[in-house]
């Protein structure tokens, strides 16, 4: 068995039916045996058209980065060259969150025999057909942890979002990517890089069996953002967070989120869903691991409140205020923001 067919992915899918199916299409173009889309209950009828296409009753069009990097281009097979059952559909009952997903298809997948590695893919994103082989590589290090990607942008010239992930501000909690706006050709030293490292970019994270047993599943108070951070932590100090430079993922910054950014490196226009789920999960990470830093964390949300007040955008602003109310129903909040976009 070669180290690609050990890998199962799971795509979280919430009203982004077509790429979703594009992203497992890449897992299983790099030579991954399995993967799981599942759908959060999308209003959109996403689960529908994905289920039609896998049934062959619906076709299905990839779409491809435009002038991939070279050696680095994903490998989209036609669904019906496919084995089947490569590709399933879990549909959730509820919009439990991101990390409520993610679980649902690590549990189906930790299932199958054979399978000892794994992949969290965001629906919004393509892998290269070489960036299982590097993710096995990097992987085989028994101290690596959960292991980042080299994740570009869609779109060419494909600036770089994230060389592995981020790095989070010890006061603040924010997380800052690192590499953000360079170039591919311009990567750093591995080992430098994984020094700065605090959690891979949630685009793509690739894991062993092992990490899971260790770190159990993703803690699904986290609705949208921070589960990635909380989860290299929850692996203990004996398994720090990894950069497979080789394994390129093409992303489309925002596409599930509904924010915006013109330019890498630029100030992202966050969607107040997006902001909501941001402040509220830096306050529940840092209620978790800095309980001191907490009061800060809730101060930084007033403050950027007031500033979204300020420009215009009063929406955002309610939506971040709302974050730091006890006791709400994330299920409830997030139907809301989405139906106010």
């Amino acid at each position: 068995m070669n180290h690609e067919s050990r890998f199962g992915a799971v795509i979280v899918n919430y009203n982004c039916g077509p790429l979703a199916i594009d992203a497992a299409l890449s897992v299983i173009g790099a030579g991954g045996r399995a993967a799981v889309i599942v759908d959060n209950a999308s209003p959109d009828g996403s689960a529908d058209y994905i289920d039609r296409v896998l049934r062959g009753e619906a076709e299905h069009q990839s779409v491809a980065p435009p002038a991939p990097l070279d050696h680095e281009a994903p490998n989209l097979p036609d669904i019906s060259s496919i084995a089947p059952g490569s590709v399933r559909l879990i549909r959730s009952g509820r919009n439990g969150g991101f990390a409520y997903g993610c679980n649902t298809g690590l549990r189906a997948l930790t299932a199958a025999p054979g399978l000892d590695r794994f992949l969290l893919l965001n629906p919004d994103a393509l892998i290269s057909r070489r960036a299982l082989t590097a993710f096995a590589a990097r992987l085989s290090d028994g101290r690596a942890g959960l292991c980042g990607a080299t994740v570009v942008g869609f779109e060419s010239p494909h600036a770089v979002q994230a060389f592995g992930g981020a790095r989070l501000h010890p006061l603040l909690l924010i997380g800052g990517n690192i590499g953000e706006g360079a170039r591919y050709a311009d990567a750093p030293d591995r080992a430098q890089t994984e020094l700065q490292l605090s959690y891979p970019l949630g685009a793509a994270i690739a894991f062993r069996r092992d990490y899971l047993a260790r770190a159990g599943y993703l803690d699904e108070r986290y609705f949208l953002y921070y589960e990635e951070a909380d989860w290299a932590l929850s692996g203990g100090p004996a398994n720090r967070p990894a950069w497979a430079p080789g394994a390129v993922v093409y992303h489309r910054y925002g596409a599930a989120s509904k924010s915006k950014r013109v330019n890498a490196g630029e100030a992202s226009d966050r969607s107040p869903l997006s902001d909501h789920h941001m402040a509220r999960s830096r306050l529940l990470f840092a209620a978790k691991w800095r309980p001191y830093l907490a009061p800060i964390a809730v101060a930084a949300v007033c403050a950027q409140a007031a500033m979204r007040l300020m420009r215009g955008r009063p929406q955002n602003a309610a939506a971040l205020m709302r974050a730091i109310l006890p006791g709400r129903r994330e299920e409830t909040d997030a139907a809301r923001l989405a139906a106010a976009e």
